[in-house]
């Protein structure tokens, strides 16, 4: 049983002073040191350690961590020497070694099955592929699927018109260029891909999604860093945006967009920010919370007009009492915890300039802002005093907009 993987090796020497290697490319083994000794050994070997290091299994490991398996991530705990191998891999390939592994330590497992030669040195000069690049149609593997150690998968300019289900068996994957195709929806499942980082997907046909479930999952949610769905001729924004807490640059130029949802405001980790190319006639107030580094607002169609106000008096509901609560919390939600109209009910939620919520008792007023007080670099076509859209739950907040 052989598997490739990253190691990272926690040296336990004492309770205060702890060794930590940095991960590096392995081969875990599993297998007996002669024909007639039973007694099974791990063997782990790098490209630095050609040789290998091999460690007894038999009343040597102190604990198996597998609590975040399914992120292909797992621990063995040797007792002597005492290291920690803490391992990243394949999550199918994983569990079925942690599965030999803990047979190997009840005696549940025939020695015979495990050959001699696993504890023998290797050839490392096979490095697992960790990057993809396809260009051409004639080079897409079908049958053969991609390797299940790809971290970066880029599939560009293939006229490809939907999303290949087998990019969903990458649980290692980190970037995803899916750009110059034709592709108009993407499955709810690969919002759980747990390391995806970059998610590239200019110039498809994105306009025609009916739904965008995958912005919705947790996984994607807390890891997504950079997302770019520019050139899709999107006529709004996906609500679901607003969620993605980790988000830190958002190219969403050459579209058809003529206003962006509220709740961008939320993105405190955003920095860079492109909305060039589009039809829009002004800037969310929320965004009053932002602090870019870059925004690009040129060739829009921002309004002209003079500042106004709408004002609803409505006595609050305990509904929206409550609603305000809950998503001061930032806690996840969808329609399988809460019913769907709650859940609708919290996406059309506005949001102040002061971060907080508004559903049916706000001021709205347009006003004309600067964007040097959201963005250090800024790129216009002509002023950077725009129109802001903006909510306000209090007149404190009317006379902080003013400043």
């Amino acid at each position: 049983m052989k598997l490739h993987c990253n190691i990272e090796i926690n040296n336990r020497l004492s309770t205060i002073n702890v060794i930590r290697r940095k991960s590096q490319r392995s081969i875990l083994a599993i297998g007996r040191q002669t024909v007639k000794n039973t007694d099974i050994y791990i063997f782990w070997q790098t490209l630095q350690n050609k040789q290998g290091t091999k460690y007894k299994i038999d009343n040597n490991i102190d604990k198996i961590f597998t609590k975040f398996i399914d992120e292909g991530k797992a621990t063995i705990r040797f007792i002597e020497p005492p290291h920690d191998l803490i391992i990243q891999s394949d999550t199918i390939q994983l569990k079925s070694f942690i599965h030999t592994l803990k047979l190997g330590i009840t005696k549940k497992i025939n020695p015979s099955i495990l050959t001699i030669s696993n504890l023998n040195p290797k050839c490392m000069t096979f490095i697992p592929k960790v990057k993809v690049t396809i260009n051409k149609s004639s080079e897409y593997p079908t049958l053969e699927g991609f390797p299940r150690t790809t971290e970066e998968l880029y599939l560009i300019g293939l006229n490809r018109k939907s999303f290949d289900r087998q990019i969903l068996k990458l649980q290692s994957l980190r970037i995803l260029n899916l750009s110059n195709n034709q592709i108009s929806s993407l499955p709810k499942e690969l919002g759980t891909l747990q390391h995806l980082q970059e998610l590239i997907l200019s110039q498809n046909r994105l306009d025609r999604a009916l739904k965008w479930l995958w912005l919705d999952q947790v996984a994607i949610r807390s890891n997504l860093k950079l997302l770019d769905i520019s050139n899709n001729s999107l006529q709004k924004l996906p609500h679901e945006i607003g969620k993605l807490d980790s988000l830190v640059n958002l190219k969403a130029s050459q579209n058809m967009l003529s206003c962006l949802p509220q709740n961008l405001g939320k993105l405190h980790n955003l920095k860079y920010l492109d909305i060039s190319k589009n039809n829009l006639h002004c800037i969310p107030g929320s965004m009053r919370n932002l602090h870019l580094i870059s925004l690009d607002v040129s060739s829009n169609q921002f309004l002209s007009t003079d500042s106004y106000s709408i004002c609803t008096i409505n006595i609050p509901s305990l509904t929206e009492y409550a609603a305000k609560s809950f998503l001061k919390t930032r806690c996840w939600y969808d329609a399988s915890i809460i019913p769907f109209t709650l859940v609708k009910y919290l996406d059309e939620a506005k949001y102040c300039v002061c971060g907080n919520p508004c559903f049916n008792y706000y001021v709205r007023k347009f006003m004309k802002l600067s964007l040097n007080t959201i963005a250090n670099i800024i790129k216009s076509s002509d002023t950077t005093v725009l129109p802001f859209d903006c909510y306000f739950c209090s007149k404190k907040c009317i006379r902080y907009a003013k400043q």
